[in-house]
């Protein structure tokens, strides 16, 4: 399992796991009632199905952050959800025409990374009782710039119809190009919400795209130097 695909199933199974219930047992008698877990009690984490639970201990024991997230959480799942979108868009218009087996590669799996992280924004903004685009369930809805003024690495309407038309080696070039910017586009999206954000599992979910775009980043510049 290469590097990017174990960050990727920790991204997955760590932030989707945030916020589950835990069970505090011991064996000593109970203790007053008190608003928070102790550093040092032991707490039950359910395990995965097969999977034997696990007792925390210390700050992986402490519950996470609860409450109605700010704004900035909001408007980052709302936005990455639309951010997505675009790129699953991207990836569909060029897909029959890129020629490079390794851009071809990488263009499926960013398609399939994000579809079900579309998914699961769209879950949490249900769960906060706010809305969900309408790119959740239909990507291409208003893929073009005008539906998106000032959300960084966006291709613009121009671009996409570039994208759709170009052939041969130009269509491995462009789809680079464009994706390498929209991909530095999330990342200064995760910044903003670490900034002014506190839910935790967004803040989580931000990381492991932080994590995970960066590296595809690194791979897509490969990828235009060798295509130069």
């Amino acid at each position: 399992m290469t590097f990017l695909q174990r960050t990727r199933t920790k991204a997955l199974l760590g932030w989707l796991l945030v916020g589950l219930a835990v069970t505090a047992c011991s064996t000593e008698a109970p203790a007053p009632a008190t608003t928070a877990t102790s550093p040092t009690a032991p707490v039950l984490q359910p395990g995965k199905p097969g999977q034997p639970n696990a007792s925390l201990s210390g700050s992986a024991a402490l519950p996470s952050r609860t409450g109605s997230p700010k704004a900035a959480d909001v408007r980052f799942m709302q936005d990455m959800i639309v951010h997505h979108a675009q790129a699953i868009v991207m990836v569909s218009l060029v897909r029959d025409h890129l020629t490079d087996t390794q851009v071809r590669s990488l263009a499926a799996r960013i398609a399939d990374e994000q579809r079900p992280e579309i998914d699961a924004m769209a879950k949490w903004l249900r769960a906060k009782g706010e809305s969900v685009p309408p790119q959740a369930s239909k990507p291409e809805f208003g893929s073009g710039s005008h539906d998106h003024d000032g959300m960084p690495g966006m291709a613009t309407d121009a671009q996409l119809r570039q994208l759709k038309d170009v052939r041969g080696v130009e269509a491995d070039r462009l789809w680079l190009t464009l994706m390498t910017a929209h991909h530095q586009g999330a990342l200064t999206m995760v910044i903003d919400q670490h900034r002014h954000g506190t839910d935790d599992v967004v803040t989580q979910l931000g990381d492991e795209i932080h994590v995970t775009q960066s590296v595809q980043i690194g791979y897509m510049r490969e990828m235009l130097d060798r295509l130069a």
